[in-house]
């Protein structure tokens, strides 16, 4: 694996291996990225993305670099001196430098070029079409709930966005029913639904979609939202919010799934908006652990890309020998 553009560079088995190095890394103390540097490039605000990744690679003795984006992306506009440098030559520099990028953007063909014009692993940490770190750490909360085995139905309730397609991608790749509601308006296009399809056909699972949010749920193991207005479309809130206000994850539509289903959402969220506070501050709401987990599956990502399997399994076996 030498980048992780989106969940679709992984295979079940690699997702698998990754969930399973990041909780042997979970609580260890380890000298796994030692010498290792990785820029953080962050067009984007974050919270858990830039703090958790930031915390898991200081857990494994590797640093930071963070960088500004002026510094790295050109101007949109084609006009001679618009901006510092390409981003070829930004890359090319900040390989020589780095042994990892990790990049928030507002475009997933801008992570396709610093792949192409870099030298060094790129991960995104999200993009417009693409969240696979918050695919990741939501699969391991579903494991760490229900175990590694188990066939799970997960309703998506909102806006067909890059969390969405990420979780989707994951759930279909390791065999799971993924149900999808929202507003027809807002919902997937016709090759993403065909990619869908065959990722349950090749793997197993199964993908349903309805705008019937009840029906969505309807005996779910786990619940899930996210923001209905992603970052970006703030000006679209009075547009979309009227399509979406049948969508609210509120204790009514929540009672529909099972009794021990769990409520995720990537955070943060708009209390009041798509989710009520009795939902999201419920007993089996997982939010949090899903939080926590951003930074559990970031060692696993990160010791993964950056070190060789065998290597990892080597520095992992002298774990003990680490002081904390």
């Amino acid at each position: 694996m030498n980048h992780l553009l989106s969940i679709g560079d992984l295979d079940p088995a690699q997702i698998q291996s990754i969930l399973n190095l990041s909780v042997e890394l979970e609580n260890k103390p380890s000298q796994v990225l030692k010498g290792k540097n990785i820029a953080f490039v962050f067009e984007k605000p974050s919270l858990r993305t830039k703090v958790g990744t930031e915390a898991a690679i200081n857990h494994l003795s590797g640093s930071v670099i963070h960088i500004n984006p002026d510094l790295i992306f050109s101007s949109s506009m084609a006009v001679p001196f618009t901006s510092r440098e390409s981003l070829k030559d930004a890359m090319m520099n900040v390989s020589q430098w780095c042994d990892a990028v990790f990049a928030r953007v507002y475009s997933h063909s801008t992570l396709k070029k610093m792949a192409e014009y870099g030298t060094i692993p790129v991960i995104n940490a999200l993009c417009d079409r693409h969240h696979p770190m918050q695919a990741l750490a939501d699969l391991l909360t579903l494991q760490q709930n229900y175990g590694k085995d188990q066939k799970l139905i997960i309703s998506y309730v909102g806006d067909a966005n890059n969390v969405a397609f990420s979780l989707i991608e994951i759930g279909l790749k390791m065999g799971h029913t993924l149900k999808f509601t929202g507003p027809e308006q807002y919902s997937w296009m016709e090759e993403q639904l065909a990619y869908f399809s065959l990722l349950a056909v090749e793997h197993g699972g199964t993908f349903v979609q309805t705008n019937d949010p009840f029906e969505g749920v309807y005996e779910a193991d786990a619940v899930y939202t996210d923001t209905f207005i992603s970052m970006g479309e703030e000006h679209l809130y009075d547009e979309k919010i009227k399509h979406f206000e049948p969508y609210q994850v509120n204790e009514k539509l929540f009672s529909k799934a099972k009794s021990s289903a769990g409520f995720m959402h990537c955070l943060p969220a708009h209390r009041g908006v798509e989710v009520t506070d009795d939902v999201i501050d419920h007993p089996n709401s997982w939010v949090y652990l899903q939080a926590k987990n951003r930074m559990v599956v970031s060692k696993g990502v990160f010791a993964t890309i950056l070190t060789g399997d065998e290597e990892v399994v080597q520095k992992l076996n002298g774990i003990e020998k680490v002081p904390s």
